[in-house]
């Protein structure tokens, strides 16, 4: 059915829950005779559908409204316009109501965040790392990671660099030069692998990394430059080799007397795991994505959960130890109950401790395993990392496509609890995907691992790619949320996926001209770090390329243009450029600036 239609509601935005919100939908006057009715259908958590008689709104010329009251969940809503002719049906509009004491912390507001894979960071004269039967050591950190299978298919991971926590104590002052003030740790536990996903032992760090004392130290050293800790929650599997599964016997070697679930039936741990016949085979047992190195833990299994959020459980351990927070790893494959004890363990350490959850969708409406999950109501995550705006980014930049940033920031705004936005973990790449550099500069993409593993950007491909980097960091230091800078990022580190975005930091080869401005926009970010903690996001032009919006806080605002079109644009009184120093009056087509209204920071 043709016509002009436009559907708004007020507030808008995700709400707490007792909150009254009115859904509008303004229809063209010129058909508003011709209406025999206006429905409502709202769809409350998947499960309860109510259909309500919507009235005209005598005080707007051609509006009709309805006053719906929501409690917490999610809702969808959808108007439908009969008329003597034919129906309008409008698509579905999402509400998340969350709970009216949810909060996230503020102490990681307006921070930078930087993720460390510990061995590929940096290493230390002063330590020399343990090299375990079975794993290799590179000699030269310059040599390209191991990709190829095994003889079982699998890839192991077993070549290691020998980054460690004395290196990363080492290279402190660096990432506080950077104005860093949160470190993002992949896995510590000791495991048996360079990226330590199959955790051996939740109650120790890697001896491999430094142990026990040399972490507390790296929490202490970090502490004492303000820089926050916080780790990667592996709590999903544990490894083959663990103390909890020992596929290898190795338990009485550590002089651990408890057999781990392969080796008995009557280990403590048996009841994490689940055998499909343990007594004629016992290799039948279920794993991460069939990855028989990864033993999976059973999904609400009340003793596992116990042990990691129960009381003096391994989240409590080392949060006491000084960590502040938990990045949780595949979250969609834990249970909203142990999800909820998570962020009780967490929360009762310090109301200031943060969750973040690997969640690769719209973390409010995603539906894993058959059932919608609740991360951002309250009671569960502070918030997740934002893949929906890294892939966006990359989309904008590569296809100039402006439309699908407007897009994402719309739904990210609408969708998620404000307290929620301000913590995402607005990444551009990370040990899962490919580097930023890469794919951004990239004419091309190959499939091959031996090709992978040589790629290199020819001049050109990385002149482009340096430009669109720079666009790309200072739209994640800007947008609302927590930027994370992977490792490397801020140094030129060009590479595919997993192994090859997992090189060694190159030291001895940062390419400066990244660097710098990497340094310059995370300085603009600290300096307005009162704007970037909360400051509400606000679109001013989004045109063929265009991108230009707003941070606005207490009477501040600050402004960020990225013109990828192929026009200049005429700016509004935008004041003095941030990046330079100069009064500018226009962008100029492939360009980019931040401006600030007031005073300079």
């Amino acid at each position: 059915m043709t016509g002009n239609y436009e559907i708004y509601r007020k507030p808008e935005g995700a709400l707490p829950e007792d909150t009254y919100v009115d859904l509008y939908i303004n229809i063209d006057v010129n058909r508003i005779k011709e209406i025999e009715s206006v429905n409502l259908t709202v769809i409350y958590d998947d499960s309860q559908t109510k259909v309500y008689e919507v009235n005209r709104d005598l005080n707007l010329n051609g509006v009709y409204s309805y006053r719906l009251k929501v409690s917490k969940g999610l809702y969808f809503y959808s108007f439908e316009v009969k008329y003597k002719d034919g129906v309008f049906n409008s698509d579905k509009r999402q509400i998340t109501v969350y709970d009216k004491n949810y909060k996230t912390p503020d102490s990681f507001k307006g921070g930078i965040m930087y993720q460390i894979f510990v061995d590929r960071f940096a290493k230390s004269d002063n330590f020399t790392p343990e090299v375990r039967d079975g794993l290799y050591m590179h000699e030269s950190t310059c040599e390209t990671p191991f990709y190829k299978p095994g003889k079982d298919g699998e890839i192991r991971n077993e070549d290691i660099y020998g980054g460690s926590f004395p290196g990363i104590i080492e290279k402190l002052d660096y990432l506080k030069e950077l104005n860093i003030d949160i470190i993002y740790l992949c896995p510590v536990f000791e495991a048996n692998s360079n990226h330590k996903y199959n955790t051996c032992n939740f109650e120790k760090t890697d001896d491999m990394f430094g142990g026990d004392e040399t972490f507390g130290r790296l929490i202490e050293e970090a502490k004492s430059r303000g820089i926050k800790i916080i780790l990667d929650g592996v709590f999903n599997h544990v490894g083959d080799d663990s103390i909890y599964f020992d596929r290898y016997n190795k338990n009485k070697g550590r002089n651990i007397n408890n057999p781990g679930a392969y080796q008995s039936k009557e280990s403590k741990y048996y009841g994490w795991f689940t055998f499909n016949d343990w007594d004629n085979d016992r290799e039948d047992y279920e794993s991460w994505w069939g990855i028989k190195s990864l033993p999976s833990i059973k999904k609400d299994e009340p003793v596992f959960r116990a042990y990691i959020c129960g009381v003096n459980g391994i989240i409590e351990k080392w949060l006491k130890k000084g960590v502040a927070g938990y990045r949780i790893d595949v979250a969609d494959e834990l249970s909203d109950r142990m999800l909820r004890g998570i962020n009780k363990a967490v929360k009762e350490t310090s109301e200031e401790n943060i969750i973040i959850g690997e969640v690769w969708e719209d973390a409010t409406n995603k539906i894993a395993y058959g059932q919608r999950r609740r991360y951002l109501l309250g009671g569960q995550l502070d918030s997740v990392m934002n893949y929906p705006l890294k892939d966006a980014l990359i989309n904008y930049l590569r296809t100039k496509n402006s439309r699908i940033m407007r897009e994402v920031m719309e739904n990210i705004t609408n969708n998620y609890p404000k307290q929620s936005i301000d913590c995402l973990m607005n990444i551009v790449g990370t040990h899962d995907t490919m580097r930023i550099l890469t794919a951004l500069g990239s004419e091309e993409f190959t499939e091959s691992k031996d090709k992978m593993a040589e790629s290199k950007l020819s001049r050109k491909e990385r002149e482009n790619g340096v430009f669109l980097l720079k666009a790309a960091a200072l739209m994640q230091m800007t947008l609302p949320g927590i930027p994370c800078i992977y490792y490397g990022d801020e140094a030129g580190m060009e590479g595919y996926g997993d192994p090859f975005n997992r090189r060694f930091f190159p030291w001895e080869n940062i390419d400066c001209d990244i660097n710098n401005f990497y340094r310059k926009i995370c300085k603009i970010r600290n300096g307005s770090k009162n704007i970037f903690s909360d400051g509400e996001y606000r679109l001013i032009l989004e045109e063929d390329g265009l991108f230009c919006y707003a941070r606005e806080k207490d009477g501040e605002k600050i402004y960020i243009c990225v013109n990828l079109s192929e026009s200049s644009f005429v700016l509004p009184d935008f004041g003095e450029s941030l990046l330079s120093g100069e009064n500018i009056t226009e962008i100029e087509p492939d360009s980019f600036d931040i401006f600030i209204i007031g005073d300079k920071p």
